[in-house]
């Protein structure tokens, strides 16, 4: 996998969730009558409310239950009622050209330039990665043409899509319609249209014609299997340049098929790459590129068709929890390398590095570089300018030579722009060392070490038995002493 360029949300300003309430369970809910003829098959429940009218069932179909007047289709119609109300004050608003076909939306609210929408081929609605987004469109009359298509695609979902009419609504024989309709005055789906949606007449009449012979007009009320999306990480926390793999497993909430389908990786809101699930293995993601500091991640489910033998079930979205990925970052990375590696003095001493951020933040711990000869006990230390100490902890499971590491039992607030000493003591000596090195400074941002003169001496020492402040300098001299530190704040 690969890093792909950080894309955010729409221009449009995010939108809430629209609450359709107690009409959620509908596929069909009008004000005055629902008229049926030929094959019909709603899956949902069908109401009517103030009116009591409903015709053609049989032939027509409904999955779940008629609520013909009753006060069940009152608290859904109350609902319907609250919901176009609260679409038609949402803002900001988009005016767009009256017709969709052809054109890709991201999500947001959008208004016809003279009043109506119409849809001839394929309306695209593109949910920029969130699967919560949220699509409206407002206008006096819509219209679906012949074989007609609502496209969703990058986690877009048909709940989540809605169309506000103040006059009427036609969908057209044989088209593919995805979301809701909320229309003031009627509905007309045509023969053999399929709605993955709902239908709604808040004061008259949905008028559903179904088709003389198989396949029915259908109307699906949204019902996709949910999943669950998890995710871990290869290393936490990391170095910055560390490579990290993200793995996202999805699973079903219920049965044993493996959804399959993108899973986009977000730093925040933003997407910082992708990877495919199926049955073949997890979703997985790896970069470097990650700056120092916090990363807020998570894992998208974007929702998919998964074969099933014959059949294919098309698999709800679903994010992860979020994950904190944390991003260390030092001064030199692991290929630095020092001119002498072990410096032929076998003296008890301290070696030291002073440094600044120029950011608030956290130092973890300590590094430094080691020769084959500087074997012995090392006892790392983080001291403020004026000689406190203020953390130490003692080296274990070194290797014979490189880059050694030791965390502090506790990490260590430092202030920005203010000067700190990271140290070591080695028992044998045998330091590594370049020298001249400070003769300017030396930045790897966040992190500065100060040119040698500048605050005094840069690199330090003491000679000494036991840990202690560094304060002398030659030449300046580079020990290879390190600091590990996470910024408050990515850089």
């Amino acid at each position: 996998m690969g890093v792909i360029v950080g894309t955010p949300h729409s221009a449009n300003a995010d939108q809430a969730p629209v609450s359709l309430g107690d009409a959620a369970p509908f596929g069909v809910l009008a004000g005055s009558a629902v008229t049926n003829t030929n094959l019909t098959a709603i899956t949902g429940d069908l109401g009517v409310s103030p009116g009591i009218s409903v015709t053609g069932f049989p032939p027509g179909t409904v999955s779940g239950a008629i609520h013909a007047g009753d006060a069940t289709a009152s608290g859904a119609k109350a609902d319907l009622v609250a919901a176009y109300n609260d679409i038609a004050g949402r803002t900001p608003v988009v005016t767009v050209p009256t017709e969709l076909g052809g054109t890709t939306k991201t999500p947001g609210v959008y208004n016809s330039a003279d009043g109506t929408f119409g849809i001839t081929g394929t309306l695209t609605l593109d949910a920029d990665d969130d699967p919560d987004a949220v699509f409206i469109f407002n206008a006096s009359t819509l219209s679906a043409a012949n074989v007609s298509n609502i496209n969703l695609v990058n986690g877009a979902q048909e709940d989540n899509v809605f169309w506000r009419v103040s006059g009427s609504a036609t969908l057209g024989t044989f088209s593919t319609f995805r979301g809701n309709v909320l229309a003031l005055t009627s509905v007309t789906v045509s023969p053999g249209a399929t709605i993955y949606g709902r239908a709604f007449a808040l004061n008259n009449t949905v008028t559903l014609q179904g088709a003389s012979d198989p396949p029915a007009t259908r109307i699906s009320v949204p019902n996709n299997p949910p999943t669950t999306t998890t995710l871990t990480t290869s290393a936490n926390p990391s170095q910055q340049g560390q490579p990290v793999t993200f793995t996202a497993v999805v699973s079903p909430v219920t049965g044993s098929l493996v959804p399959q389908g993108e899973v986009v990786f977000k730093d925040g809101s933003t997407v910082i790459g992708s990877g495919w699930h199926d049955n073949s293995g997890p979703a997985t993601f790896t970069t470097s590129s990650l700056a120092a500091g916090q990363h807020s991640i998570t894992a998208v489910y974007l929702g998919g068709d998964t074969p099933d033998g014959e059949a294919i079930v098309h698999f709800a979205p679903s994010s992860s929890p979020e994950l904190v990925q944390t991003v260390r970052t030092s001064l030199w990375d692991n290929s630095a390398v020092p001119a002498t590696r072990s410096y032929l003095d076998p003296k008890a001493s301290t070696a030291g590095v002073k440094f600044k951020a120029t950011t608030a933040g956290t130092v973890s711990g300590v590094r430094f570089y080691k020769g084959s000869q500087n074997t012995g006990t090392h006892v790392g230390g983080l001291w403020t300018g004026d000689g406190q100490l203020l953390a130490s902890a003692t080296f274990t499971n070194e290797t014979a030579s490189g880059w050694q590491q030791v965390d502090f039992p506790t990490p260590v607030n430092i202030a920005a722009n203010t000067t700190y000493i990271a140290s070591y003591h080695s028992t044998s000596g045998f330091y590594s060392v370049t020298r001249p090195y400070f003769t300017t400074q030396y930045t790897n941002a966040p992190l500065l070490a100060p040119a040698n003169g500048a605050e005094g001496g840069n690199g330090v020492y003491k000679y000494g038995a036991t840990n202690s402040f560094p304060t002398d300098a030659y030449l300046a001299s580079n020990y290879w002493v390190d600091v590990v530190f996470t910024p408050a704040n990515n850089s």
